[in-house]
């Protein structure tokens, strides 16, 4: 009893080359409790790594950091992906307006992409989707350079330019998703406000290029443009996510706080917390389908879908038709082109000041008021038939409608409780909208078939996109009922 209760010294030596077999010693756990050894090599570990893993989070506390340069520069590269991917998506239909179709296909295949895209981001980030969407949109390029046929020019520029498309919208959205939360509406208006930048120089470098070199080399110039920059935003752009090494950190520091609590003793005990670890990570992964199937199926989320299904549909019509409309009213084809590029400049003002006004006020709420905004300006165009009516029309339509696309995918991710499934729920949502994308064209085209009546076409853009932000309206009281914060 006098030896357990005051060990020789050279017992406890001889026990020191055997730290593998310390239930050898009989010493009782340290409580979480007790203050006696705040600078042990154990909690001094501890510490540092847990300095490490705050480092690499971004944030002490684990949360979404909202800025730093890393953010930042995620949001760099996904305005740079959006200058390219959505600039050159209407850019060549300014060439001719029987080139159309194209518009139609880029978008439904760009929507539709979500459903495939956002899971994959989830599971293997941004990297290798990017580098495969750059690919793929240098090999549209080169398609287009040796197409000779329409259905040729559809297929290099309507399919696999929006594939391409595709591959770099979602994880860049997703990213910026990730690692945004107070922010999250300014980060995605000021990345998507790339497109905007891109529809108004892209037209302007393309019918340059016409005018001087031959069709074939015009698309291999905006090759040579085009994939540097998509490169850059490839390296830019990244998920936040711990990597293996900061898990494993964690997972460290997990255990050692366990074993300063109490509650492993000794390693005698660590094959059967492993055992209890492996059992868990198996049972996790056998949710694993249940925790998509819930993230799909959530009814709130597939009512804001549905609501975000008909804002789209209406938004998009306008886009088909203003240079036709702008030519039939009088004004040339020139002029009428540059209304679509006065658009995009009022949508850059409205991506990025809608993003900031949402983060104070609430994104259901400024993307709501948008939406009506929108539905307005584009009821009242199809009486706009001067010159200066026109362009006011065109730039009060990009400046409303510019941030509902943003702002959708923002909703999504602010009521997304997992941010590990923001990729399959902004793709679930953009793919459902893909449809709307597809249908809206034609079914304005055979409304203006039937009623040779722009008012008809415009009237009916401006219903889709009303009802979807009255729908849109009661899904936040739904998800934020009244009498409760107003912002949301």
């Amino acid at each position: 009893m006098t030896m357990l209760s005051n060990p020789e010294p050279s017992s406890l030596v001889a026990q020191e080359p055997r730290p593998l077999e310390p239930p050898i010693i009989d010493i009782p756990p340290v409580t979480s409790g007790s203050q006696g050894v705040p600078n042990s090599p154990v909690t001094s570990i501890a510490a540092s790594e847990q300095t490490i893993v705050a480092q690499e989070d971004g944030a002490g506390d684990g949360a979404i950091p909202d800025g730093g340069l890393r953010a930042w520069l995620v949001v760099l590269g996904g305005f740079l992906d959006f200058a390219i991917a959505f600039g050159l998506v209407n850019s060549f239909a300014f060439k001719e307006h029987s080139m159309a179709n194209q518009i139609k296909f880029q978008l439904f295949i760009l929507f539709l992409g979500g459903a495939v895209v956002g899971p994959i981001f989830d599971k293997h980030g941004s990297r290798a989707l990017m580098f495969s969407g750059t690919a793929v949109c240098l090999l549209s390029f080169i398609c287009s350079s040796f197409a000779t046929r329409y259905y040729q020019y559809l297929l290099a520029q309507g399919i696999l330019l929006g594939i391409g498309s595709a591959l770099l919208f979602y994880p860049a959205t997703g990213a910026i998703s990730e690692w945004f939360n107070h922010k999250r509406g300014l980060a995605l208006g000021i990345a998507l406000s790339g497109s905007s930048v891109g529809g108004i120089f892209w037209p302007i470098i393309i019918n340059k290029l016409f005018a001087s070199v031959p069709g074939p080399w015009v698309h291999r110039i905006i090759a040579l443009i085009s994939v540097p920059v998509l490169l850059i935003s490839c390296f830019l752009v990244r998920e936040r996510k711990l990597t293996a090494p900061a898990t494993a950190i964690v997972m460290v520091v997990t255990d050692t706080e366990a074993n300063l609590s109490g509650s492993v003793t000794t390693s005698a005990t660590k094959p059967e917390a492993d055992k209890d670890k492996l059992e868990a990570t198996a049972a996790e992964t056998s949710k694993e389908g249940s925790g998509i199937l819930e993230a799909v199926c959530e009814r709130r989320f597939g009512a804001l879908c549905l609501s975000l299904f008909f804002i789209y549909g209406g938004m998009l019509v306008p886009f088909y038709y203003i240079p036709l409309f702008a030519i039939e009213h009088g004004l040339g084809a020139t002029k009428a082109n540059n209304l679509l590029a006065i658009g995009y400049a009022g949508s850059v003002v409205g991506r990025v000041g809608s993003g900031w006004i949402a983060d104070r006020f609430g994104r259901f709420n400024v993307l709501f008021i948008m939406g009506v905004l929108t539905a307005t300006i584009t009821f009242s165009w199809g009486s706009m038939t001067s010159p200066a009516g026109m362009t006011a029309s065109a730039l009060l339509f990009g400046l409303f409608s510019g941030g509902l696309v943003p702002l959708g995918s923002a909703c999504v991710a602010q009521t997304t409780p997992d941010m590990g499934r923001i990729g399959l729920r902004i793709g679930l949502m953009m793919a459902f909208a893909s449809f709307a994308a597809l249908a809206g064209g034609p079914a304005s085209g055979a409304i203006k078939d039937a009623t040779a009546a722009w008012l008809a076409v415009y009237s009916f853009s401006a219903a889709l996109t009303l009802a979807g932000a009255g729908l849109l309206l009661a899904v936040r009281f739904w998800w934020r009922p009244f009498g409760d914060k107003a912002v949301f």
